[in-house]
């Protein structure tokens, strides 16, 4: 960017539309220089605006859950505690109610099921989840709806730590051994046409025996088992760990 460029927009951007336009003018800057600013000021103008609207859908959304209460039980089992948040939903610690199996589980469920995308996205992700079977990828115990027709995924909940956490203070060898336990996961999903798309440490978390578990395939995608692309132009990522292409 050229510099001149730059220190006119650092300095004109918290000023009124008059003020601006006063001050181009009185310091006779060359059209080229001017257009370029008033460029990059109104893209600055337009990006809070969007910023703004996303808040605001995002505050609303948030006002629908804390209306709609917090949901008690998910088919047979209980919720006993919120454990986290995500882009599309919630995830609970949860227990069987019925007596059954004694076994404590994690219950994700889908917020917004009014969102067709949410939905579909979410049916995929219970439906991939299903078809993997690796002792390092979270295993599915079962699925279903919650009395507002919010579809839910029952899977094993891992207590453990975020895989960055677990081995900060590790020795080298194991640190590249839990490295390449997660690597045998990735390529076992990939060999069943399956892209995690979201790797990341708190995806990834590391139990009692030192296990490491791949979790949250919200945003898997199902490779095209025909031509071997995964053929989207959705732009879903987790910025920072996101590959820079």
């Amino acid at each position: 960017m050229n510099p001149q460029v730059r220190q006119l927009f650092q300095e004109l951007a918290d000023l009124s539309a008059a003020e601006r336009k006063r001050i181009l003018g009185e310091r006779r800057i060359a059209p080229g220089i001017c257009a370029e600013v008033e460029s990059l000021l109104s893209f600055d103008a337009s990006g809070d605006q969007q910023f703004s609207n996303c808040v605001a859908a995002f505050a609303d959304e948030m006002q629908r859950e804390a209306t709609a209460g917090e949901p008690a039980a998910c088919g047979p089992y209980r919720l006993v505690r919120l454990l986290g948040t995500g882009g599309m939903g919630a995830v609970y610690l949860g227990e069987r109610m019925d007596g059954e199996i004694q076994r404590n589980v994690a219950v994700k469920i889908l917020r917004d099921a009014a969102r067709p995308a949410w939905r579909e996205r979410f049916q995929k992700e219970r439906q991939l989840l299903s078809s993997l079977n690796h002792p390092s990828i979270a295993q599915v115990f079962d699925a279903g709806h919650d009395i507002h027709g919010r579809p839910y995924l029952v899977m094993e909940y891992v207590d453990g730590l975020p895989i960055d956490s677990f081995a900060a203070e590790l020795p080298l060898r194991q640190k590249l051994e839990l490295f390449l336990q997660i690597c045998d996961a990735v390529g076992y999903a990939h060999q069943h046409l399956i892209i995690h798309r979201d790797l990341k440490p708190s995806n990834i978390l590391v139990d009692a025996s030192g296990r490491p578990k791949l979790l949250d395939f919200g945003i898997a995608k199902l490779m095209d088992q025909a031509g071997g692309s995964t053929g989207t132009v959705e732009r879903l990522l987790t910025p920072s760990y996101a590959s820079p292409e």
